[in-house]
């Protein structure tokens, strides 16, 4: 069997160069963590999340044990791809163009994850009413969302909030400028610090319940999330075939950390009239 180390390290890397680029999760959660992952089930640990307690000093010092402030991140996610290939040098020269089999495998596992992640929303501190979203409301809903995390003590410039493309639709028609479009299925995001000093995310993977899309609005410390390309390889010839064939794993896990600072709200499109 011939090795193909070489090409496997690079779909590797280019799995994971997409999920840096291109998956909120990466850009939206807690990524420090301390441990390894080597296969599903492992566990990764997320510390100093707690703050210390600040008390009247009388002359005395007390130090509290703060161990407990470590919170255990499971990593049950296991998601795999793998296709057949006729020509290993074509599927090397391919790697890196935008429409490549590789390319498109990283692309669809960033949905699976992105998806995932944003399933958690039943764990949000606090779910408003739902809202069918017109210009006319669509900053209030979003400036609802932001009040209830400054409520939390989250501070500007430390919020993101998700929102689904007929959402963003509803802020382009109410005067707000989309600074970046990139990614796949439309998804981006835009700098909105100046207006309500949080930053905005789009995203087709929010979860549907009940006929609303369910938007979400969190500091960046209310989830955690870890992940692991566990092994990618090319295999020489499948059994009972000529063909080759590439096939990938990709571990991960998220969890609620910080409910009090995570906020949905159910939305539906209400149309565009001003």
């Amino acid at each position: 069997m011939a090795n193909y180390n070489s090409i496997e390290k690079v779909i590797s890397a280019e799995i994971l160069r997409t999920n840096e680029d291109n998956l909120l999760a990466n850009k939206i959660c807690n990524t420090e963590f301390v441990g390894d992952i080597k296969k599903k089930g492992d566990s990764v640990v997320f510390v100093g999340l707690s703050d210390p307690t600040v008390y009247d000093y009388t002359g005395t010092v007390t130090y509290e044990d703060i161990d407990d402030a470590a919170t255990q991140l499971l990593v049950d996610q296991d998601k795999a791809f793998s296709f057949k290939i006729k020509d290993i040098e074509a599927l090397r020269s391919s790697i890196g163009l935008q429409e490549s089999q590789t390319k498109r495998a990283s692309y669809l596992l960033k949905n699976e994850v992105d998806t995932y992640v944003f399933g958690l929303y039943g764990e949000a501190g606090t779910t408003m009413s739902a809202v069918s979203v017109t210009p006319a409301n669509v900053l209030s809903t979003i400036a609802e969302m932001k009040q209830t995390l400054e409520e939390a003590n989250v501070p500007d410039g430390k919020t993101w909030i998700v929102v689904p493309p007929f959402v963003k639709t509803k802020l382009m028609l109410a005067g707000i400028k989309f600074q970046i479009n990139n990614g796949v299925n439309g998804t981006g995001a835009v700098a909105f610090t100046d207006e309500l000093g949080c930053d905005i995310f789009v995203s087709n993977q929010l979860a549907v319940s009940g006929g609303n899309t369910m938007m979400l609005a969190g500091s960046y410390s209310s989830v955690a999330y870890a992940e692991q390309v566990l092994e990618t390889q090319v295999i020489d010839r499948l059994e009972n075939s000529f063909d080759k064939a590439v096939r990938g794993r990709l571990v991960f896990g998220a969890k609620v950390i910080r409910p009090a600072e995570l906020v949905c709200c159910p939305v539906s499109d209400g149309g565009n009239s001003i």
